[in-house]
């Protein structure tokens, strides 16, 4: 077979060329740098082509009319696929080549290959595109098969993919095939890009879901466009599913409820059991803005799409996908890739500004939340997934495609390789801007297109390994593994193919030479392992879809047998696990029959063969336990409040400040002795009596405003009647100015009888953000600390908060709090034990502060109690003596390590803030640390919108993308800035011993999301822990942080804190919360824009 490029697409491109060139690139690139590779001892050693005979290159020639501009997926590259198919003990490799031979090579031992394409008949077709591979024993024989994808412009026969059926072996002992796609029914003329195979419909036999791709341009900015691909059916660009009808497959695409729509960008798929009901479900991941789905086995042969419900943000260009067991819980998790880069040159060469309003309607039209990293979704076990990826370090690794999780270095945790590279800068900026010049001065021709792609930069980036520390948490070892040299890798498979016991590394790579790394772990490790070989029934022989779980000394390991994964391929058949220095107690397999194998005595470093046909029928009932928290009927107050766009005004926020809060507080307002609950939604304040099993739907109207400006509450005996009056404070953003009258707070005074009159004492204006009570001098009376929060308009400016002493006759003496600001809680607590409350305070860009009043002024302890206390984003306090020991523990609510903020006391997040250009309005400029530098968090295009004269300062985005905070704003502009920065962003718990405060380990999960609101439940002898809180209006580049839906800690009998499992949790909060509040056995909570969700537990 040759190549030939020219013959490879159709020839009629001028007017595609003109689009695509029209259109620009709307999509991101990434790499590392190239390094320096050092002469160190890695896990993974590549061994040399001389070694292994593996002779194999996917080279690709580009042409004026057969080139990135004329196929967009011209770069994706090809698979590799990992199978037995002489049955002799050693897995096989088959690599698709794009525009040239496909190769079939024969494992011999020792990791030595020879290739026996031409005399197996596999090569597949000439002047074809061929994408994705798989092997698959699709008859049932206990032969290996081969199936091949096609894709590409060209004739539905070029399309036609092929299933190379195994005949057994020759006289010389090399297996032969026939080409007999046709005949099955899976000679697909779609534009394909990889297959995967599994029991779908459970009766036994292997199913097929091809997954397809739309070759038509994209254009990310034309909504209307979207919304008709939607809508509109294609057979050829849509995913299929193929059931197998005793050998002959039968697409039943529609009958099983999947989407057969134009808007289909197929990359990745992962079929498993995600769930647990023991059906396999389906994620099916899709380029550009075309969403994902989950498609969830009903167990009729038809799927329920449900990844709204399920998963609350998906990656934005979803590469491939794969599922494993990080966490050893015993549910699978979901890794997919994306395209953002690590590093800071390759983001500010190939970002391009954040667009909200462009994100707002692509979630009117349905799409969903979808943002540009790599996604981790783990498995909560109740059928919905908390996203962790930035939290566990996995989130950006350049353009990737193949994610595959695996144990590498047999320590028993699941560990994750991702191949990387895409051979040109499509989406420089400076390219772009190139184009769009040579567009406009110059005609479009043959000649002309090659220049184009001529001028396209090259990036050469070296793939990713990241070690699973903790089952939350993983860490880069690409260089200590070996696997960070720079090339452009597609395809990845892992086996054992020098059955050694640890896993080696196979790569399909663009115009350079197909790569075999040896895994060293058992020449330099006394780890031990176990691998199991599934041996299922005549339809599925590899027991696809089996469950297998690994028991040691109270841990489980847990796998699910997938061999479809990555990208367009297939890995090793059988199961790998990792046992660290331990054995084995014993295994279990749990096959789709609903049999078990259950082995005990089992001897280690060994594979394990294990037969479906020796598995016993088992019926487990499980146990039904009753939810921890049960949701009471619908929101008290339901909001229709809409959001404003604060972007549109201050582009530069981290989140949006406008947001309606919901506050909630309980009080005896109207004198029965008997608490009312108080809820404010923004707007108004209303008051819910108490009735016998709960409180009243019906609501006493207490206050209302004409602007939702509303944001906190409390209650104190102002006048010195004896009863509680209100105070009301106000804050609010989006359309307000500096000292506007509507941010003026209120105090309403009690009849005693529940009915109010506004006072006429003046507290001034200020931004308020949150109020409450302290008697800071200790005369019985109860003071007011109003805490301030941001100046609308003037992000992240603030002014100082306030305490006023109360008088006891409806008047009150101001102190100004200096340096108290962007407060967001408080607490009081007597720490010292003299009599006096001390008033915690949790404040954005400040350390938690704990303040005393003595001798008339206030006096900061913070440095006394908490030595050492670092700035963060703190937005919740808890004070309880939770361990009865007579002392009491402080948690404070943080931002958490699951975003892109990420920083430590020596290099924090900084901004950088004045009016720097002198137009009135304050320059908010935001730096993250690399290396000890400070660099821009904005780009280029971002700094030009705010500040134009500086884009003088960097003629190219290349320039931009070295800049560090120095090279923009001038020692001068320095000098005079005013800063902000954060140290720590992990939410915090600590113990008072012998007056001061000492940490107390938390669970890792819960520094997924922001923490916005804490509560201590009485559950027995202790107390249990409710950690509330995300942040869904984060600005575009950060994106939605919602892992957390409501988590419950509780200490365990080794003394530390725990998450429950969601699946008995009851809670389903996948929203911001601005307060709760934990009275008589029910949980408030104030979920902004949107009213009060009550909770009993």
């Amino acid at each position: 077979m040759s190549l030939n490029p020219q013959l490879t697409f159709r020839k009629n491109k001028s007017l595609r060329i003109l689009q695509v060139l029209a259109l620009g690139a709307l999509i991101f690139i990434g790499s590392c740098q190239e390094k320096q590779q050092e002469t160190v001892q890695t896990l993974f050693e590549l061994v040399s082509t001389d070694s292994t005979n593996l002779a194999f290159t996917n080279q690709i020639q580009e042409t004026e009319v057969a080139n990135i501009l004329t196929y967009q997926y011209f770069y994706n590259g090809g698979g590799v696929a990992v199978g037995d198919v002489n049955n002799d003990g050693l897995e096989d490799l088959y690599f698709t080549a794009n525009q040239g031979q496909n190769k079939l090579f024969l494992n011999q031992g020792n990791l030595n290959f020879r290739d026996i394409t031409l005399a197996t008949g596999t090569a597949g077709k000439d002047n074809a595109w061929t994408t994705g591979t798989a092997i698959v024993d699709i008859n049932g024989d206990g032969l290996k098969d081969i199936y091949v994808c096609y894709s590409g412009d060209l004739p539905d026969e070029q399309r036609r993919n092929q299933l190379f059926v195994n005949q057994g072996l020759d006289k010389q002992g090399i297996p032969f095939f026939e080409e007999r796609a046709s005949e099955f029914g899976l000679d697909d003329t779609g534009f394909s890009t990889a297959v995967y195979f599994s029991d779908l419909d459970q009766d036994g036999d292997l199913d097929m879901l091809l997954l397809n791709h739309n070759p038509r341009l994209f254009n990310n900015l034309n909504i209307n466009a979207f919304e008709a691909m939607l809508s509109t059916a294609d057979s050829l660009s849509s995913t299929k599913i193929y059931r197998n009808d005793t050998g002959v497959f039968t697409n039943v695409t529609k009958a099983s409820g999947l989407t057969e729509t134009g808007l289909s960008y197929g990359l990745g798929a992962s079929i498993a059991d995600f769930n647990g009901d023991g059906y396999p479900d389906i994620y099916l991941g899709n380029d550009y803005s075309a969403p994902d789905y989950l498609y969830i086995n009903q167990g009729d042969g038809t799927f329920s799409n449900e990844i709204n419900e399920a998963i609350g943000h998906t990656s934005l260009y979803t590469m491939g996908l794969d599922a494993a067991d990080i966490n050893r819980d015993g549910k699978l998790d979901i890794m997919s890739l994306d395209m953002l880069p690590e590093d800071n040159t390759r983001q500010k060469l190939l970002f391009t500004p954040e667009n909200y309003e462009h994100y707002k309607l692509f979630l009117k039209a349905g799409l969903g939340h979808q943002l540009m990293r790599n996604m981790l979704q783990l498995n909560n076990g109740d059928g919905t997934f908390s996203e962790i990826g930035q939290l566990a370090g996995v989130s950006a690794t350049d353009w990737s495609w193949a994610p595959l999780f695996a144990d590498f270095d047999n320590d028993g945790f699941t560990d994750l390789f991702v191949s990387n590279g895409f051979l040109k800068d499509f989406t420089n900026l400076d390219f772009i801007n190139y184009r769009n010049e040579y567009l406009q001065n110059e005609k479009v021709t043959a000649t002309g297109i090659n220049a184009l792609i001529e001028k396209m930069p090259a990036t050469k980036v070296g793939n990713y390994a990241f070690r699973n520390i903790n089952g939350i948490q993983f860490e880069n070892q690409s260089k200590n593994w070996g696997l960070d040299t720079p090339g452009n890798s597609n395809g990845a498979v892992y086996a054992d193919l020098d059955q050694d016991g640890d896993l080696d590394l196979v790569i399909n790579n663009l115009n350079e030479p197909a790569q075999i790394f040896r895994n060293m772990t058992s020449d330099r490790s006394q780890s031990n392992f176990i691998q199991i070989k599934l041996k299922g029934l005549e339809g599925n022989q590899d027991g696809i879809g089996a469950r297998v779980t690994v028991y040691q000394n109270g841990q489980i390991n847990f796998q699910e047998q997938q061999i479809y994964k990555g990208y367009q391929g297939n890995v090793s058949s059988i199961l790998h696990f990792g046992l660290d220095n331990e054995k084995v107690d014993s295994i279990e397999v749990r096959w789709k029959n609903s049999k078990i194998n259950r082995i005990k005595n089992v001897g280690i470093n060994q594979i394990l063969e294990v037969s479906e046909a020796d598995a016993e029928i088992e019926y487990r009932i499980e146990a039904k336990t009753e939810p921890y928290f049960v949701a009471l009927g619908e929101f008290l107050i339901d909001s229709k409040a809409t959001l404003p766009n604060d972007f549109k005004r201050q582009s530069q926020l981290l989140y949006s400040l406008s947001e309606n809060k919901v506050s909630i507080i309980e009080a005896d307002l109207n004198g029965d002795s008997v608490d009312e609950i108080i809820v404010s939604d923004g707007s108004s304040i209303k008051s819910y009596p108490r009735e016998v099993g709960g409180y009243k739907e019906k609501f006493e109207l207490l206050y209302s405003s004409e602007h939702p400006t509303i944001t906190s509450m409390a209650t104190l005996d102002a006048d010195g009647d004896s009863d509680l009056d209100l105070y009301v404070a106000k804050g609010g953003y989006f359309d307000l100015t500096e000292r506007d009258e509507r941010q003026k707070d209120v105090l309403l005074i009690n009849n005693g009888n529940g009915v109010f009159t506004e006072s006429s004492f003046d507290f001034g204006i200020l931004p308020t953000e949150h109020a409450s009570t302290w008697d800071a001098n200790g005369d019985g009376l109860d003071d007011l600390f109003v805490g301030t929060g941001y100046v609308p308009g003037r992000w992240p400016e603030s002014v100082s908060s306030q305490l006023w002493l109360n008088e006891g006759n409806g008047t009150f003496s101001p102190i100004v709090l200096e340096n108290i600001s962007r407060v967001r809680a408080s607490q009081t607590y007597d720490f010292d034990q003299d009599g006096l409350d001390e008033l915690i305070i949790a404040s954005e860009f400040d350390r938690i502060r704990i303040l005393n009043f003595k001798d008339g002024e206030i006096v900061d302890r913070s440095e006394e109690f908490l030595p050492g206390g670092k700035t963060g984003l703190w937005s919740s306090i808890l004070i309880q003596d939770l361990d009865g020991d007579g002392s009491p523990e402080l948690i404070a609510g943080n931002w958490g390590l699951n975003s892109r903020l990420q920083t430590d006391a020596e290099n924090p997040v900084r901004i950088y803030f004045e009016d720097f250009d002198s137009n009135g309005s304050v320059d908010p400029l935001m730096t993250f640390p690399v290396m000890g530098e400070e660099f821009p968090f904005f780009s280029r295009d971002e700094l030009a919108a705010q500040m134009y004269k500086k884009k003088a300062l960097f003629p190219s985005h290349e320039a931009f993308s070295k800049a560090k905070i120095q090279d923009i704003l001038a020692a001068e502009e320095l000098e005079k800035a005013n800063k902000v920065e954060a140290q720590n962003l992990e939410t915090k718990m600590f113990t008072l011993k012998n007056g001061l405060f000492e940490e107390i380990a938390l669970p890792t999960i819960v520094q997924a999301s922001p923490i916005q609101a804490i509560n201590a439940l009485k559950k027995g002898s202790g107390y249990d822990l409710i950690f509330l809180g995300n942040q869904l209006e984060a600005r575009l580049k950060i994106g939605r942080i919602d892992a957390n839906q409501g988590w419950v800690l509780r200490k365990s009998e080794d003394g530390n804190w725990k998450v429950l499992d969601r699946k008995y949790n009851g809670m389903d909060l996948k929203s911001n919360v601005s307060s709760s509040l934990n009275f008589d056995n029910t949980l408030w909570i104030g979920i902004p824009n949107k009213g009060a969700f009550r909770y009993l537990y």
